[in-house]
């Protein structure tokens, strides 16, 4: 019997727990450990009055492994799609304006003409200079399409997709695609439009939510492997890890949680965040545990508001259904920047019922929850000053959302990843296999698809 114990039941490690059980040896164990009262991890969904309220992800990208997932599960007929031609939009002189996915971007007016001038002559840029190992989104920005693109796009993208700082945000490790552009053929705009395809069909993702919100998937996800037998153990704090222990049949580790319970395993897996997983096993990491429990997170407040539409004075008022094709509106770091404004959707309802809000905003100590709703709604009304009055605001605060990744943080997984080899060194399977936002990216996709490569390797 191989006893594999999963840390942390967010996206990842449910899936990786499900994954992993389709196909296991005869008498495998596999057990989820989730410190918290539900599964889920930053997947929130809320139900409330009849509106479906997303106060983690409000979406998810797919890949080819989470398009694979959500056919297995039979969500399929459960899925929402965005529609893939709707702009995404950015705020510039105190109002909304649209931004083209892509290159194309580069002409939208959103960008001031001479912004838009400069970045146009990236591929004539000068390549990376030798020795460059990584750089901040904003230097990499500057250098390869100017301080106007740096400023208008960058500082958006970066606060509205990673809730950081563009001026130490690691280039290499947060967009390793916009790096690896760069590698290939000294220019980002050519790097991206040459890009290698795999042989076959081309994947083309798909932004998409469910009609019961997002723990459709997560919920799903416990529902099926708890039936085909993997343990799910919620309110499991984890106090300690011994081991690894050699040839000891009560287990290669022991785990301990809050209660005293001990459960021993073959193989353990970490989706833990970067400091608690540091602080269980610092001593058996003794290349990168002082660089790893270092990482900062993110402390974001989401604010989800509904409000009636409004329309001008006798006319009727006529919006389309908030829905997963409605697009972000981040602007430029501020003291009070707006994150993102993505609508979620009401269930039940008819299309000119409700328009509904959602910000994401770092957390400042002494602000409650009534002065970030009363920010958000001020951010609504004078982004839409005919809106009507709102009828329902909820916050949920998160002490640790996102991880930020400075400048060097690849030199931080390379030495996780000798430590690593150390441990598993001689063995057919891994004694210990390290995952989370911080290592592997923070996408769901990117979750789904990294769940999906080591499931087979456990």
């Amino acid at each position: 019997m191989r006893r594999i114990v999963i840390l942390g039941g967010g996206m990842t490690g449910l899936a990786l727990a499900y994954l992993r059980n389709q196909n296991p040896a005869p008498g495998d164990d596999i057990l989820v450990l989730e410190e918290g009262p539900q599964a889920g991890g930053s997947i929130r969904t809320l139900h409330e009055e009849g509106l479906v309220l997303e106060a983690g992800p409000h979406t998810l990208r797919t890949t080819a492994a989470a398009e694979r997932l959500i056919s297995g599960l039979d969500l399929t007929n459960e899925v929402l799609v965005a529609d893939p031609r709707a702009p995404r939009w950015i705020v510039r002189g105190g109002r909304a304006r649209k931004v083209i996915p892509g290159p194309a971007g580069l002409l939208t007016t959103a960008i001031p003409f001479g912004a838009r001038f400069r970045a146009l002559g990236e591929p004539f840029v000068a390549p990376r200079p030798a020795g460059l190992a990584d750089e901040s989104v904003h230097d990499f920005f500057s250098r390869r399409f100017g301080a106007g693109l740096a400023r208008y796009a960058a500082e958006p993208l970066v606060s509205g997709v990673r809730a950081d700082d563009p001026k130490t945000l690691s280039t290499r490790s947060a967009f390793p695609e916009l790096w690896e552009a760069e590698v290939r053929v000294g220019s980002v705009l050519r790097g991206l439009l040459q890009a290698p395809h795999p042989p076959g069909p081309r994947f083309r993702p798909r932004t998409v939510s469910f009609r019961n919100g997002l723990a459709s998937l997560t919920e799903r996800l416990v529902a099926r492997s708890q039936r085909a037998g993997v343990r799910v153990e919620l309110n499991a704090e984890i106090l300690a890890i011994e081991g690894p222990f050699d040839g000891d049949d009560d287990g290669i580790w022991k785990v301990q949680i809050a209660d005293g319970t001990i459960y021993p395993a073959d193989t353990l897996v970490s989706t833990l965040d970067a400091t608690a997983f540091a602080s269980l096993l610092e001593t058996r990491l003794p290349r990168s545990a002082s660089r790893v429990s270092a990482l900062a997170y993110s402390r974001l407040a989401v604010v989800l508001q509904a409000f009636r539409p409004g329309a001008p004075e006798g006319r009727p008022a006529r919006i389309r259904r908030p829905g997963p094709a409605r697009r972000g509106v981040p602007v430029p770091r501020c003291p009070l920047s707006l994150l993102a404004l993505p609508r979620s959707s009401p269930r039940g309802s008819r299309p000119d019922d409700l328009v509904l809000r959602r910000r994401a905003r770092p957390v400042a100590p002494d602000l409650t929850e009534g002065d970030l709703l009363k920010l958000a709604e001020a951010e609504v009304r004078r982004l839409h000053p005919a809106i009507g009055p709102r009828v329902h605001g909820r916050v949920l605060k998160w002490p640790a959302a996102l991880p930020r990744l400075p400048v060097g943080h690849h030199a931080t997984l390379d030495l996780l990843a000798q430590d690593l080899a150390e441990i598993n060194a001689g063995h057919e399977r891994p004694r210990l296999v390290v995952t989370g936002s911080w290592r592997d990216g923070v996408g769901l996709g990117e979750r789904i698809a990294r769940a999906e490569e080591l499931a087979p390797i456990l």
